[in-house]
């Protein structure tokens, strides 16, 4: 065939996952065929890409593109200084960031940054969030570009896209009214079990959601005020998404499934113990 068609490019597709395997199909394809560049595929997956090395350093060639998901959107332009960090796990900020400026449109962020910061932000905003983070990619493909999360392991990405997945059921369970105001749900036993029966989870998944939700736009609403640092990049269950419960808390003290809580009074302290 290459003879025939003499082609201007040959390029071989190499499975990120297999590892070493890469580095053997490389070798055999490029004696028997020879290669001008490579393709490295499913860099969403657990890989950080270390078969790129083993690609360029067998065939000569460079590698050119890189596939992070199934759509041909997914395929993108192979940045070799990008890679390097991806590998040393240091993420992919550069990368985050164009992705983030092709799905969100300025205007939509900035009603959405004031909403969050006044405590208006509800459920509906929330399933936008999802939605977009969804538009932009694989949950583990994205986690792989954020220093420090490249360390994620597949059970823990799968566990993260396990509970976007839930919350999105349960918020697509409330009725409007329900979205607009998740007050209604705190105080409303009733509620969470008809959203728990229509979503198919838990009274105790819903309670854990609202908690998380109430909790999340607490902290936003503070940080509009004084500024302060906020786990879980501004989404419900995202600061426990890759570990414990749905949403990483538990329920509100005094909802059914949550443990009643008391508060104590702190006793003062005497001496250099108190600041």
């Amino acid at each position: 065939i290459k003879e025939t068609v003499q082609p201007h490019e040959i390029l071989l597709v190499v499975d990120a996952m297999t590892g070493q395997e890469a580095a053997n199909l490389t070798l055999t394809f490029h004696e028997q065929i020879g290669i001008t560049g490579a393709i490295l595929t499913k860099l969403d997956g657990d890989s950080r890409g270390g078969a790129a090395l083993s690609v360029r350093r067998i065939s000569g060639q460079p590698i050119k593109f890189v596939g992070v998901g199934e759509k041909v959107e997914a395929l993108q332009p192979f940045y070799p200084e990008r890679m390097a960090s991806r590998i040393l796990g240091m993420g992919d900020v550069l990368t985050l960031v164009e992705k983030a400026q092709e799905e969100i449109d300025i205007g939509d962020a900035e009603k959405l940054q004031e909403k969050m910061l006044t405590a208006k932000f509800d459920f509906s905003d929330f399933m936008k969030q999802m939605r977009l983070l969804k538009s932009m990619g694989s949950l583990g493909g994205l986690m792989k570009m954020i220093p420090g999360m490249g360390k994620l392991s597949g059970d823990q990405l799968q566990q993260g896209e396990t509970k976007l997945k839930q919350s999105e059921a349960m918020i697509s369970s409330m009725t409007q009214e329900e979205r607009r105001n998740p007050d209604l749900l705190a105080s409303s036993p009733s509620r969470r079990r008809r959203i728990a029966n229509g979503s198919g989870y838990t009274e105790r998944d819903v309670g854990n959601l609202v908690s998380e939700f109430t909790k999340m736009r607490s902290l936003m609403q503070q940080m509009g005020q004084g500024g302060m640092g906020m786990p879980g990049m501004g989404m419900p269950g995202m600061g426990g998404m890759f570990g414990g419960g749905m949403g990483g808390n538990r329920p509100q003290p005094g909802w059914r499934g949550g443990p009643s809580k008391k508060k104590k009074k702190a006793k003062k302290k005497k001496g250099f113990g108190q600041l």
